[in-house]
């Protein structure tokens, strides 16, 4: 089944589920609770928000919606988060891109990861894939394959990802720099049109989000050589490690913010909502199904891991050249 097929799927599963326990909700409180998200209905962000509503509802004892503010490469949610009032009904879903990378990318962010906002609990972890096409890299079947590749001929560095500043950007760079190679990095606007210049030979390599490759493996048409998760995420894919190059292991996620000042009992309320959401069976499969791992980081965890993951990615990137954006 297509990604978007899967997609559109879960996402209707999902809301009539939060419809479900909603009607179900005793108004008793009064009280609504929006989980605000970068990006529009129907993607994996959405997906996620709408899967964790409902039962956050029962941690709540309130009525929670999802409310989609797409716009400046996501970062409008968060500003848009910052900036609310620190009452516990305004949540922020967003990712270590926008909180970790995006703050070493652009000049003016608009927002201090750091300080405007609260840790409350991550809700998935995802991991990157490093995929050749099987017509533009013909015969590449191994990570040093294709290294040794682009070292017989430089042009061969041409690699694909979505946006400028995203973490496949430096995570090919980051691949160039351990394996002593020229890596010449393609944007594209979106997982679709990258996905396309492989499957039809534009490109001859790129790294992307596991769970976006994985639907089109069967075409034939790319290959995966690596994952950059700690672990396997598919038996027969190696993981970066495994490939190599190990200080590429990492992971994007996904997690609940509130605007800072908000108090420490709705934290905890949140917390212990995701925790209980995480170990539930049927969100399990939903996350499963799109590649993701349940997150493993409450508030505290959460927040101790931000500086490092921080300060890792001002070095990868300072490492890389890159020049921050206007």
């Amino acid at each position: 089944m297509k990604r978007r097929q899967v997609l559109h799927t879960i996402a209707m599963g999902a809301l009539g589920a939060a419809q479900v326990a909603r009607a179900q909700l005793s108004s008793a409180s009064g009280r609504t609770v929006r989980i605000v998200i970068g990006f529009p209905p129907g993607g994996s962000t959405d997906v996620i928000a709408r899967t964790m509503s409902p039962h956050l509802e029962k941690a709540l004892k309130a009525t929670v919606i999802v409310d989609n503010k797409p716009g400046a490469g996501a970062r409008l949610a968060n500003t848009y988060v910052k900036s609310a009032r620190p009452d516990g009904n305004t949540l922020l879903l967003t990712s270590s891109t926008l909180m970790c990378v995006y703050p070493h990318v652009f000049k003016n962010l608009g927002y201090d990861p750091l300080r405007d906002f609260v840790p409350v609990a991550s809700v998935v972890n995802m991991e990157f894939g490093f995929v050749a096409s099987t017509s533009a890299a013909p015969g590449i079947k191994s990570l040093r394959e294709y290294v040794q590749w682009v070292k017989a001929d430089p042009r061969n560095g041409n690699y694909g990802g979505v946006g400028v500043g995203s973490i496949p950007h430096f995570m090919g760079a980051m691949l160039g720099r351990e394996a002593g190679v020229a890596m010449n990095y393609v944007p594209f606007l979106g997982g679709a049109p990258h996905l396309q210049a492989l499957n039809g030979g534009q490109i001859p390599f790129g790294v992307d989000v596991t769970s976006g490759l994985v639907p089109h493996l069967g075409s034939g048409r790319i290959r995966l050589l690596a994952t950059s998760g700690a672990e396997r995420s598919l038996p027969d894919v190696p993981t970066i490690a495994e490939a190599g190059f190990g200080a590429l292991t990492l992971e994007d996620y996904n997690a609940f913010f509130y605007p800072a000042g908000t108090p420490l009992e709705f934290v905890q309320q949140v917390e212990a909502g995701v925790k209980t959401a995480l170990q539930q069976p049927s969100v399990q499969e939903t996350f499963r199904q799109l590649a993701f791992r349940p997150g493993n980081a409450g508030a505290s965890q959460l927040a101790a891991r931000m500086k490092p993951d921080l300060e890792r990615w001002r070095k990868v990137i300072e490492d890389t050249g890159f020049k921050p954006l206007d």
